[in-house]
This record gives structure tokens, C-alpha cells and sequence, in this order.
């Protein structure tokens, strides 16, 4: 058992209120609450977006965020937040990693804690890699274009706004220092 990977049995408030096996989250999606990190990657005004695999649990090839992963049992929300970081983008600068907001994420296939996280790259050039095929940046425009038609993740036509909010300040605080 000492191999075996918990994940925390959350309740909206983020409290644990216990732990089941991490492999039995996906038979029991909607059973209880379970804490979720999602990274937003931004770069240029622009967000980081690609396919969800098609072996996924949840909304197969759909457009969403590049990293997301269970809180795993004991671990802080930072030290969840560097290991996905550290799994998908090593290099990347983890001083442009900032938490932004907790929601609670209910619909007919899941029941999530999300914690959301922006990264904000100065150099796209980290994106570029053969294991993020089919992502690329894309404007809010191009976004908009596609809410509203079944293309992006729940999760991210979600919490989009938030996200464009976010972003567009702090492209207007960069152009302001400039």
C-alpha cells in the first residue's frame, strides 16, 4: 500500500473530509468532491490551448487547458501546482505562476474543486513540443468565436471569463510599466 496514490475527498469549502484511491476518482466521478489544479498557460494576450487525448475519461478531444491533475492526499496546493508544472513544463519560469481562484465544478459527469493557476510565459518557445500536438495560442477572439459550441472543456468555458480578465490586465499593466 505504499505505492498506492490517494486523492483527498473534498467538500466546497476545500476541507478534507477523506481520501479514496486515486484509480477509483474515475468509476466514481460524481460520489464526492474531489480537488482538481488547472494551469492556464498564457503568453503574448494569448492562452496556450489543446485537444484533450482521446483516450480521456472526460469530453474526449474537446479544446482545454494545457495542464490539470488531481490535488493528490497530503500534498499542499503549491506543491501540486510545481509538480504539474515540473511534469509538463520544466523550464518554465515557476516565479510566473500564480493561484487565482477556487470553484466548485458540478455537472452530470464530474463533481471538482477546481484550483485555478496562470502561467504567464514571455517566451513561447517552451511550447513547442511534440507531446502538446495540436495546441497553439489563441486570442481571445478566436476563442469567442467557439464558446457556446460544444468545443471547449466545461471546465473551460467556465471559467473563461475569469481567465480573460486576468490576462488582459496584466498585458495592460506590462504595456503601462513599458
Amino acid at each position: 500500500m505504499k505505492h498506492t496514490v490517494f486523492v483527498p475527498i473534498v467538500n466546497t469549502k476545500g476541507d478534507v473530509i477523506g481520501k479514496v484511491i486515486a484509480a477509483e476518482v474515475i468509476n466514481r466521478k460524481n460520489d464526492y468532491i474531489n480537488s482538481v489544479i488547472r494551469i492556464a498557460v498564457a503568453s503574448h494576450g494569448m492562452l496556450f490551448l489543446l485537444p484533450r487525448p482521446q483516450c480521456a475519461n472526460l469530453e474526449k478531444g474537446k479544446i482545454d487547458l494545457l495542464m490539470k491533475s488531481y490535488l493528490l492526499y497530503g500534498e499542499s496546493l503549491e506543491q501540486g501546482a510545481e509538480r504539474i508544472l515540473q511534469q509538463s513544463l520544466p523550464t518554465a519560469p515557476r516565479q510566473n505562476l500564480y493561484f487565482n481562484l477556487t470553484y466548485h465544478f458540478e455537472n452530470e459527469t464530474t463533481n471538482r474543486l477546481i484550483y485555478l493557476f496562470t502561467l504567464d510565459l514571455d517566451d513561447d518557445a517552451i511550447l513547442r513540443n511534440k507531446k502538446f500536438e495540436g495546441g497553439k495560442l489563441w486570442t481571445f477572439q478566436q476563442i469567442e468565436h467557439n464558446l457556446g459550441r460544444n468545443f471547449f472543456s466545461s471546465c473551460f468555458e467556465y471559467e473563461y471569463e475569469h481567465i480573460k480578465s486576468i490576462i488582459s490586465t496584466r498585458e495592460e499593466y506590462k504595456e503601462s510599466t513599458l
